[in-house]
């Protein structure tokens, strides 16, 4: 059951790519603030309903987790206007796979003793033989957007890090401050990017819903995180490249159809890759 609950974030973080890049588009800066919006609407839901407790120092450090996840998702979000989802999903799955994973096997002590450690590093391997397989159509004109992508990536190892601290036992009582970290710093981001504040916005507004679908993934991960473990609950989720590369190709149509089978099979090995590592 723990395995289910962990694979729904995946489900859900896969459909929203194509959702934004499909139907409410926008710039990166429009689509992180809207999606921020949404999920600030839902965990302010959420808490007025169930009434989570939480005490200050977890506040602290769900509203710190938050902050890193803004500047983590604003280089995914323009690595998809830049890039296309099938390129970018796959890449910023591998940086972010090798951090999270040495983080949470070495420095939360979830690889205990040298089997653990061994089984770990041969499947985080596996899973980038996999992630490089299933991607296609790298060029060095698009050297600055791999960089930016990889610079942009210890902001998703501290949405994952942080929580790791807090002391409470369940996940979920942490998703208010953790969303009010993300819209706080999306905003400093959006004012930043475009020098005005976010009056009439149509795309902005738009991608509301696309925090709504984030909202789903982003509270079941802070669950899984307390059932699964860092480097299990954020392995699953990476799952998400599966979903997102494979409409990326067929829905948005940014590959040959030709390679969906190369892509298809680095997939499986991201896949096996996963599989092992769930069961250290």
């Amino acid at each position: 059951m723990n395995i289910l609950i962990g694979l729904i974030p995946a489900l859900f973080w896969g459909i929203l790519p194509i959702w934004m890049r499909k139907l409410t588009g926008g710039s990166c800066l429009q689509q992180l603030l809207g999606t921020s919006m949404g999920i600030v609407m839902t965990a302010t839901a959420l808490q007025v309903i169930f009434r989570f407790n939480i005490s200050a120092h977890d506040f602290g450090l769900y509203f710190i987790s938050g902050a890193f996840w803004s500047i983590g998702q604003c280089g995914q979000y323009w690595g998809y206007g830049q890039l296309g989802v099938s390129l970018t999903m796959p890449l910023s799955t591998a940086f972010q796979i090798i951090g999270n994973s040495l983080i949470g096997g070495w420095l939360f002590g979830e690889w205990r003793g040298i089997q653990d450690t061994a089984l770990g590093l041969g499947a985080l391997m596996i899973i980038v033989v996999g992630v490089a397989n299933g991607v296609g159509g790298l060029t060095v004109k698009n050297l600055r957007g791999y960089l930016l992508l990889l610079a942009t990536t210890f902001g998703y190892w501290g949405y994952s890090g942080f929580p790791h601290y807090a002391n409470s036992t369940s996940g979920i009582n942490g998703f208010l401050p953790q969303a009010l970290g993300m819209l706080s710093t999306s905003l400093i981001l959006y004012l930043v990017g475009r020098h005005r504040l976010p009056g009439n916005d149509p795309a902005g507004l738009r991608n509301i819903t696309s925090g709504l679908i984030f909202s789903v993934s982003s509270s079941v991960y802070l669950i899984s995180l307390q059932l699964n473990g860092l480097v299990n609950a954020f392995v699953l989720t990476q799952l998400n490249v599966v979903v997102a590369t494979l409409l990326g190709i067929v829905i948005l149509k940014e590959a040959d159809p030709k390679r969906t089978l190369t892509t298809s099979a680095g997939l499986g090995i991201l896949i096996a890759g996963a599989v092992v590592m769930v069961q250290i």
